[in-house]
C-alpha cells in the first residue's frame, strides 16, 4: 500500500514539472494534480486557472487537448496503467494544499480548520495577510476586533478559499477600504424602523456611515449605533 502511493506521488510530481512551465507560456497556472483511484479506474485531475480573467468551458476544452498530446509523449510512460484525463478548473472554493496556493492566496479570505487550536480557535476564516517560511498569517475578526494569528503550515488539517469573502469592518483602514462596495450593517437600536441595512458606502466620517441601501435611499447611520459592519458579496 506505501509503495502504491509513493508510486502514485512520483506520478503527479512528474505531471506537474512538465506541464507548470508549458501553461504558464499559455497564460494558465497549474493549481494542483490529483492521481487517484475512483471505482475500477484510475483519473488524472488536472486543476488549472488563468493567470488573469476567469476560466471557461472552451479553454477546458483546448487544454484538455494540449495535456494529452503533452502526457502521451513523456518517455519513459510514467502511468502504470490506463487512466482517465480529467482537466478541470479548481473552483471558487478551491483548496488550498500546496504552498504556491497560499503564495496565490495571500489578499485573499481563506476558511481553515486546525489540526491543533491556536487562539482558543480550530476553525475560523479570516484574511491571509502573509505567508513566508510555511508560516500563515491571518487577519481575524474577534468580537468586532481584528487579531493576527499565526499558524504553521503543518497544523493546517484544511483549508480553503473563502466564497463569501466577507471582511468585518472595524478600523478607519477598512472603511477606506470598503468604500463604494456593498456593506451590511446590524445596529443595536432601530433606525427609521430598522436593524439591518443593506447598501454602497458611498462616505463615513468618525460619527457617521453614510450608504445608498436596496431602494437608492441614502442613509446616515451613526457609528456609535453600530453592533457589526462588514462588507458583503452577497445581493
Amino acid at each position: 500500500m506505501h509503495e502504491g502511493r509513493v508510486r502514485m506521488a512520483k506520478v503527479t510530481e512528474n505531471v506537474q514539472a512538465i506541464l507548470k512551465p508549458i501553461l504558464a507560456k499559455k497564460g494558465f497556472d497549474l493549481w494542483d494534480v490529483l492521481y487517484e483511484k475512483q471505482d475500477s479506474d484510475f483519473v488524472l485531475r488536472v486543476l488549472v486557472d488563468r493567470v488573469d480573467g476567469e476560466i471557461n468551458m472552451d479553454d477546458l476544452v483546448m487544454l484538455t487537448e494540449v495535456i494529452s498530446d503533452e502526457l502521451d509523449m513523456i518517455t519513459p510512460d510514467p502511468f502504470p496503467q490506463a487512466y482517465l484525463l480529467d482537466v478541470s478548473s479548481p473552483g471558487a472554493d478551491r483548496e488550498l494544499q500546496q504552498p504556491g496556493n497560499f503564495v496565490w492566496a495571500v489578499g485573499k479570505f481563506i476558511e481553515v480548520i486546525l489540526n491543533n487550536p491556536v487562539a482558543g480557535l480550530e476553525k475560523f476564516t479570516g484574511q491571509l495577510v502573509s505567508f513566508l517560511d510555511d508560516k500563515l498569517t491571518i487577519d481575524v475578526a474577534l468580537k468586532t476586533k481584528h487579531q493576527l494569528i499565526e499558524i504553521d503550515l503543518d497544523n493546517i488539517q484544511k483549508a480553503n478559499l473563502s466564497v463569501s469573502q466577507d471582511r468585518i469592518l472595524t478600523t478607519e483602514e477598512d472603511y477606506e477600504w470598503a468604500r463604494h462596495k456593498l456593506v451590511h450593517i446590524s445596529t443595536y437600536q432601530k433606525i427609521n424602523g430598522r436593524k439591518e441595512f443593506l447598501g454602497e458606502l458611498n462616505n463615513f466620517t468618525p460619527e457617521d456611515l453614510i450608504i445608498t441601501d436596496e431602494s437608492n435611499d441614502e442613509l446616515l447611520i451613526p457609528r456609535r449605533a453600530v453592533a457589526q459592519a462588514r462588507q458583503s458579496n452577497d445581493f
